[in-house]
């Protein structure tokens, strides 16, 4: 038997015509070298409507990315991601449409969680994407499953899927969309989650969503990869904006080979340049950068201390304000702003307790964990 080989890359984004990213040919060939290639669709395509303002931006990508990406090689699409709902139904049901069959992770309740089952050279393989709670679109609430959404990471079905469908396939990879932002180690909470998946059947977990590689590590023979980050990402409408956060600009791509029920793999770290091109990076620092990630897994005490002094410039900046300005305010500005902001309620008779900015924190469970980490002080 044949191996059967497969890609994996990040999330991808482009407002600007994707025409203008110029992908390495020596890039090109790897993915099209391979059978199955999968990449996070991280936003999704506009519609023609209108709709009402929201507290959070709606992103949106190119008409034309789905053609460019399947040019590149890509044949599967999760789409399971915090962005997917971002321009409603109506957006999910364009991007589905120009997807098709390749795509997965969303639709109803029963079509988000089916297991994608691809047949090659007569190997079954299955794919399940999953994301964490986001601001919309994703079946977190148990009272809910109407509608259209995303398969939620922690429904209570998800171990009990993995268990079943892997009776029916050769291998079962998750590929979960969680994790913090901008930080290039996974939580606690998010290392037990994975580790999860592996325990109930899965072969291999492939995350995404911080926007920064994460590291990787092998437990109980099966490697979990704890975030790819950006395989291409320009959520601006010209190759002329830069964005700040650290390794924004670096993704990491898996190269798997299936064989005789092992999994051999390689990593393939790329780089953005400028917007306007996407290369192989084969900088010795990014092998250095990945090494010590990688170190920070094995070693339990550095990695402790390296997550807390990273969860802390985070929640600093992100979690503790909002507690702040919504429950405890300890000066007179905040105090001074929640006033105002309770008064306004009142006069625009809206609960006091219909706070926005809480209610998303402690929705999410990944950002409501580093809140406890850092009031628990590790």
């Amino acid at each position: 038997m044949d191996a059967v080989s497969l890609f994996f890359a990040g999330d991808f984004c482009s407002i600007p015509p994707p025409a203008l990213i110029r992908v390495a040919e020596e890039l090109k060939s790897v993915i099209q070298s391979c059978d199955l290639k999968v990449v996070n669709f991280e936003t999704p395509l506009a519609p023609d409507v209108t709709l009402p303002p929201q507290h959070y931006p709606r992103f949106w990508q190119h008409d034309d990315v789905p053609e460019f990406l399947r040019d590149l090689g890509f044949n599967l699409f999760s789409m399971a991601n915090n962005h997917t709902f971002d321009w409603g139904d109506e957006g999910f049901k364009k991007t589905k449409a120009a997807l098709g069959d390749q795509s997965f992770g969303a639709g109803t309740y029963d079509e988000a969680y089916k297991i994608k089952v691809c047949e090659v050279k007569g190997v079954k393989i299955g794919f399940l994407a999953l994301t964490y709670a986001a601001y919309t679109g994703v079946f977190d609430d148990v009272l809910h499953h109407d509608d259209l959404g995303c398969a939620y990471i922690n429904d209570l079905r998800v171990n009990h899927d993995i268990m079943k469908a892997k009776k029916t396939v050769d291998y079962l990879f998750v590929l979960p969309h969680d994790g913090i932002e901008y930080i290039d180690v996974p939580l606690p909470e998010t290392i037990a989650r994975y580790r999860d998946f592996i325990d109930y059947g899965a072969d291999g977990v492939i995350a995404s969503h911080p926007h920064c590689p994460q590291g990787w590590e092998e437990y109980k023979g099966k490697p979990i990869f704890y975030s790819l980050g950006n395989f291409f990402f320009n959520c601006h409408r010209d190759t002329l904006c830069r964005v700040g956060p650290p390794y924004w600009y670096e993704g990491m791509c898996v190269k798997m080979e299936l064989y005789e029920d092992k999994i051999h793999y390689e990593i393939i770290n790329t780089q953005n340049v400028e917007n306007k091109a996407l290369v192989i990076d084969k900088r010795k620092e990014r092998d250095e950068h990945n090494q010590e990630v990688c170190m920070y897994l094995r070693n339990k005490t550095l990695y402790l201390d390296y997550l807390y002094e990273q969860c802390k410039i985070l929640s600093n900046n992100q979690e503790m304000p909002i507690i702040d300005n919504s429950i405890h305010p300890d000066s007179l500005k905040s105090y001074t702003k929640l006033a105002v902001k309770n008064w306004l309620k009142v006069l625009r008779k809206q609960e006091i307790t219909d706070d926005f900015a809480l209610k998303t924190l402690l929705r999410n469970d990944t950002r409501r964990n580093v809140l406890m980490r850092m009031l628990r002080n590790k």
